[in-house]
């Protein structure tokens, strides 16, 4: 009959048969028949979606960084999200007739977009180069709690940070300054390594000098002694001998 159509969907996707504004069919992978002057078919994607982005926000220091990463989402809950975008299919039940569809992931991405400024207004360009981790913990904290996804019956699986980079001038300022500081350690090891073997070297003399100074004090010490020897042994040769007087006994 003119106007019959047939229609298959894929396991991934959730489709709806409308009919005087009622739901007549659904459910993931249907096939069905529908007469397409007074039924509406809609057909909402229930697959995992990787969306990239990339965007530009301003630090506390009012330095501009690129933020680029993607997002994970999928629609959980096909019910809440057809009340507020159209997912209708057209006649022959292959293309959408709005661009609802199309802009979701932008819509997403916006809402990203949102929370991670909310986030880089408290950083400085510094801390926001080194915070992707700290970043993506808190905008899948918001994105979790957020009321206009909750209400679209999307579900967030997950958020990456890939780089934050600053501009082109900002980079070459910022490997300058981490040259120089390189430079600076280099010199400060150079300079350690150096002092070290000036304070070696001078441990080393001292050491020679004290051990010549305690050879020299032995030397001194036995010079005295023999000294000493010597005029003991002067004395005793030089001094007066003394006469013995023997009585003798008288026997009776």
């Amino acid at each position: 009959m003119l106007g019959i159509r047939f229609a298959k969907f894929s396991p991934n996707v959730y489709a709806l048969k409308y009919k005087n504004g009622k739901v007549k069919k659904e459910g993931k992978g249907l096939s069905l028949l529908y007469y397409a002057p007074t039924a509406s078919l809609v057909a909402v994607p229930v697959n995992t979606v990787e969306v990239p982005f990339m965007f530009e926000e301003v630090t506390a220091d009012f330095q501009t960084v690129t933020i680029q990463g993607q997002v994970i989402y999928r629609i959980a809950d096909p019910a809440k999200i057809v009340q507020f975008l159209n997912f209708t299919l057209d006649a022959n039940g292959r293309q959408y007739v709005s661009d609802d569809p199309v802009k979701l992931p932008q819509r997403i991405i916006n809402v990203v977009q949102v929370f991670v400024r909310k986030e880089l207004v408290n950083l400085n360009l510094r801390g926001a180069l080194t915070a992707s981790e700290h970043i993506v913990r808190k905008v899948i904290a918001e994105l979790t709690a957020n009321e206009e996804l909750v209400s679209l019956g999307l579900e967030i699986l997950g958020v990456s940070i890939l780089a934050i980079k600053p501009n082109k001038e900002t980079l070459r300022a910022l490997e300058a300054t981490a040259r120089e500081q390189i430079l600076k350690e280099a010199d400060d090891a150079i300079y350690l390594r150096r002092n070290f073997a000036v304070e070696q070297e001078r441990a080393i003399k001292e050491n020679e000098l004290n051990t010549e100074i305690a050879v020299e004090n032995k030397k001194r010490q036995i010079r005295e002694t023999q000294m000493e020897t010597e005029r003991s042994k002067k004395k005793k040769k030089h001094k007066p001998k003394q006469r013995v007087k023997l009585m003798g006994l008288l026997l009776p």
